[in-house]
């Protein structure tokens, strides 16, 4: 008799805790502006504050990146426990991005998992540091 009612509490749990992954990953699916690196390099990088580089990431799996100059895409995939997977991006070739952008281009595959704190997005890349974006507007 306690094992039909141990399964049904397992197939609850178990469906609540996906729910919410599949939240935090819709959170996910926005236009987020980046604003720093948050590693010991950083400094190496700065941005220039008058420049708008934008970040979405599409429910179909797919992202657009919007440099200084240059635009990027590609596609990636989010998992459990705020995984992600970002491919290398195919980015235009017109010269003249920033250093901060060139960073982020090559930096975006690295990156492993992310974070949702308010408008805050972090993107964490193992032994380096984080990308810290802020919801677009």
């Amino acid at each position: 008799m306690k094992t039909p009612i141990l399964t049904a509490i397992f197939l609850l749990l178990l469906l609540i805790s996906c729910k919410k992954d599949e939240e935090v990953n819709a959170n996910l699916f926005k236009t987020w502006e980046a604003k720093s690196f948050m590693s010991l390099e950083s400094v190496a990088y700065p941005k220039n504050e008058n420049n708008k580089i934008l970040l979405t990431f599409n429910g179909s799996g797919s992202y657009q990146l919007k440099l200084d100059i240059n635009s990027c895409g590609g596609n990636f995939t989010s998992g459990k426990n705020n995984q992600l997977d970002i491919e290398s991006p195919a980015c235009t070739e017109a010269c003249c991005d920033s250093k901060f952008s060139e960073k982020l281009a090559t930096t975006i595959s690295k990156v492993t998992s992310f974070s949702i704190e308010g408008k805050t997005l972090k993107l964490n890349v193992p032994q380096w540091g984080y990308i810290e974006l802020e919801l677009a507007e």
